[in-house]
């Protein structure tokens, strides 16, 4: 893996940027990236800097609309199904079944009274019901499923997207540099959605389907997540 300088990468940008519009080197998705890590002569997709070591480059398109999904696990302290129990209403086609969706935004109490809130001292993320304590989530647990899921550092470059005859082009407009998840932050940039439903078709019509209790974010909320937050083109 050859080494690079923060200041290197960022010169190299610089002189990407200025080149306006780029023809991608790929269809579909996966081009902006490709095309990126071409022009940046790059052969895999992590760069080495002697000063923070292995960082991950990752590309992002500016109108991007698309959300992604951290991890999805029950809580401590509490089953999904206990959940489904105590708070659960009646499925429309199958009304024995309790279903519940719920999505608390941002950490804010929604319509049937659910919230997420942070307890720094016991560094833990609480799952509250009218302020009742139902389960919680280590934040060391939160930092590592999101290191997992996107890496402790970044070099995040975004790009401007047009196309011209189905061809897709890209002018890399700004860029970056992002290191330390601080999972104190998923409480004001990610959603948490608990979907408790039942199987509507296929061999297990009419039983309960456990989605699972999931964290989601924006891409675009992906800086919102590092401690170490400096923008470098």
């Amino acid at each position: 893996m050859q080494k690079r300088t923060l200041r290197q990468i960022t010169q190299s940008l610089k002189e990407l940027s200025k080149k306006g519009w780029i023809k991608s080197n790929r269809s579909h998705n996966t081009g902006i990236g490709k095309t990126l890590e071409d022009h940046l002569n790059i052969t895999e997709n992590n760069i080495a800097l002697p000063d923070f070591g292995v960082m991950e480059l990752k590309s992002q398109r500016f109108d991007t609309l698309s959300m992604m999904t951290l991890f999805t696990k029950s809580p401590e302290g509490i089953t999904n199904t206990e959940i489904r129990k105590r708070f659960g209403y009646p499925d429309k086609e199958f009304p024995k079944i309790k279903i519940l969706h719920q999505t608390i935004s941002g950490g804010k109490r929604n319509a049937m009274g659910f919230q997420t809130k942070i307890d720094e001292k016991k560094g833990k993320l609480l799952i509250l019901k009218k302020g009742e304590l139902l389960g919680y989530y280590s934040l060391t647990f939160l930092k590592q499923k999101a290191i997992e899921k996107i890496g402790n550092g970044l070099i995040l470059v975004r790009a401007q997207t047009k196309k011209i005859r189905r061809n897709e082009y890209f002018h890399y407009k700004d860029a970056y540099f992002l290191k330390e998840i601080d999972p104190t932050k998923f409480l004001a940039h990610s959603k948490y959605d608990i979907r408790l439903g039942v199987y509507h078709s296929g061999k297990n019509v009419g039983k309960p389907h456990d989605h699972g209790s999931a964290f989601r974010l924006t891409e675009k909320s992906l800086p919102l997540l590092f401690k170490i937050h400096k923008k470098i083109l």
